[in-house]
């Protein structure tokens, strides 16, 4: 039988991580169907504001993901906020990107000239290794940078709608997003594995 999921997140432009997350439970041999639910309903943006709309509003579902940022804070301690406070009869998985879900973004640098129109140029972009993506200071505007150069824009209007068309391009990339891909090697997106894997009981046995 198929899973529900449900996915809590930070802002209406994360409600693709749903895409993401589905993908990835397949890839771990148990699909999932995951809703997200727009933050904007929520009253409140913490996670304990999250856990109570979706205990008076969604019933029928069997897994939680949450996401939350790491921004500044160490990943395990927005992982810890995250358990700390869940329901005790959901499952709950953590969906914590570093520093932010842009990082998941700027290692594809196929996905990304693909988004911006232009699959073959040859235009340097400036993305990170894969050792360095989670230590970017700003990956939303690296990211967006990324998306100009790929674009290769000619005159002021192509690039003033370039700029404007950053967020559906954003969630075009979050979708299509493939876990077994270049965001694979990023730590935070192991753990997301590893903990997904645990909850499903798929995780790998060691001995």
């Amino acid at each position: 039988m198929t899973l529900r999921g449900v996915l809590l997140c930070d802002g209406p432009s994360d409600m693709a991580l749903a895409a993401v997350v589905e993908k990835l439970c397949f890839e771990l041999g148990e699909p999932v169907v995951v809703t997200a639910i727009d933050p904007l309903v929520i009253q409140g943006r913490s996670v304990a504001d999250r856990f109570a709309w979706l205990d008076h509003n969604e019933s029928h579902f069997d897994l939680a993901f949450v996401h939350r940022d790491a921004e500044g804070s160490a990943p395990t301690l927005r992982r810890d906020e995250i358990v700390s406070v869940k329901p005790i009869s959901t499952q709950v998985v953590p969906v914590v990107p570093v520093r932010m879900t842009e990082a998941w973004l700027i290692l594809d640098e196929g996905a990304i000239r693909q988004v911006a129109g232009r699959p073959n140029g040859q235009k340097p972009l400036g993305l990170p290794k894969a050792t360095r993506a989670e230590s970017v200071a700003d990956p939303k505007s690296l990211l967006r940078h990324a998306l100009e150069s790929a674009a290769e824009p000619n005159g002021r209007r192509k690039a003033a709608r370039l700029r404007r068309d950053f967020g559906l391009h954003r969630k075009i990339l979050l979708e299509r997003l493939e876990p077994s891909g270049p965001v694979s090697q990023l730590e935070s997106f192991q753990q997301l594995r590893a903990d997904l894997a645990a909850v499903l009981g798929t995780a790998p046995s060691h001995g």
